[in-house]
């Protein structure tokens, strides 16, 4: 490698990682063949499929010929992933007594197809986490503590961007204080999880499968995914740990007394309202640079915490900063 006026060696990882790079098409575990035969496929799944995604469907082979997802005659892993009759298991999921992994309440290892699996991770948050409600007019509505769209977008994006050849588990880690998604395989080609936070980009482990989930509109092709994590979930916490990618969602149930920090955000919000007790969402937003629903989070976690207190009704009346 050159490096200024002079030629440096490469390290073994360095090496290593250009190889891949020059040979990411041939490499790719997705598009190599599974070495099975149609029948191990599902036509079933097939079908629904292609109608979730409104395309044609006339033969199996020229469907899957169609998806990218065959060549020749030869089918390819991600086929098998996405319509196999026989079941993968890479998905297990636990709930923990306390902080840590000491205590295990419940462990489940799932099997299924990829979408199954999202579901069923998706599904296990939701019965874990605590469910609060609000009134919407007369009728009642569970607010989990956690945004819904936040945990699916990084359950999609584990399946999405995990590397296939590593044998571990996509892992759901629910714990008193946080829920944690974790998937085999750290950010793929240099991306930094400071990248990762400040701009709207997409660096694809696995591009065939991403792109089988953006034609059910599972995946957006412009990277929309961690933005709206953050959106959700601004306090949100990404990180790297032996080669496994972990998005880390704080539980707002789990408080500790002794600590109820604020983030920029919430204090914007306490400030404006300190400002003109009878300011609007919107108006706040607008003033803030989030969006409503982005406002509406923080303004319910400031009740909860107990720095707001709404004195009146929805339009007579007014917001009242608590002294802390």
């Amino acid at each position: 490698m050159r490096v200024a006026d002079e030629d440096r060696q490469l390290s073994a990882k360095e090496l290593g990682n250009l190889i891949l790079k020059k040979n990411r098409e041939t490499s790719s575990w997705e598009k190599e063949p599974a070495d099975v035969t149609i029948s191990a496929l599902d036509e079933q799944k097939i079908k629904d499929y292609v109608t979730h995604a409104g395309l044609s469907y006339d033969n199996i082979l020229n469907t899957l010929q169609k998806l990218d997802v065959a060549k020749d005659r030869n089918i390819l892993n991600a086929a098998l992933l996405f319509y196999g009759k026989k079941t993968v298991r890479i998905l297990r999921c636990a709930v923990f007594g306390g902080t840590t992994s000491s205590m295990i309440i419940d462990q489940h290892d799932f099997e299924g197809d990829i979408l199954s699996l999202i579901d069923e991770a998706h599904k296990y948050v939701l019965k874990n986490i605590n469910i609060g409600m609000k009134l919407k007019g007369i009728e009642r509505e569970d607010v989990p503590e956690i945004s819904p769209e936040a945990t699916r977008e990084a359950i999609i994006n584990a399946f999405c961007h995990r590397d296939y050849r590593d044998p571990d588990f996509i892992q759901i880690a629910i714990f008193k204080d946080r829920v944690e998604i974790r998937n085999p395989g750290g950010l793929y080609e240099g991306l930094t999880i400071e990248e990762l936070r400040h701009g709207n980009i997409s660096r694809r482990r696995n591009p065939l499968i991403a792109e089988l989930l953006r034609r059910i509109g599972l995946v957006e092709a412009w990277g929309r995914g961690i933005p709206l994590i953050l959106e959700k979930e601004p306090e949100v916490e990404f990180k790297e740990t032996a080669g496994i990618f972990i998005t880390s969602f704080n539980r707002p149930s789990f408080t500790k007394t002794t600590d109820k920090r604020l983030t920029p955000q919430e204090i914007a919000v306490i400030n404006l309202i300190k400002e003109n007790s009878r300011i609007t969402q919107k108006e706040m937003a607008d003033k803030i640079g989030l969006t409503e629903d982005g406002v509406r989070y923080h303004m319910d976690k400031l009740k909860k915490m107990g720095f707001l207190k709404r004195i009146g009704g929805k339009k007579a009346g007014y917001w009242e900063v608590m002294d802390k």
